[in-house]
């Protein structure tokens, strides 16, 4: 499954593949990974909050 969510470090709206086996989201762009969290505000906290 893919998501669009803006990158921090691609600074653009980007596809995510959602790797459910890892609970980590993936950048299309620039391949950077992060960690998945199940609820979409703490995955917005994951990402936006230490750019």
């Amino acid at each position: 499954m893919n998501i669009f969510l803006n990158c921090p470090w691609c600074e653009d709206e980007v596809a995510f593949m959602v790797d459910q086996d890892r609970d980590e989201l993936i950048c299309s762009a620039c391949s950077t990974s992060f960690d998945l969290a199940p609820d979409p505000a703490v995955t917005f906290a994951l990402l936006y909050a230490a750019a």
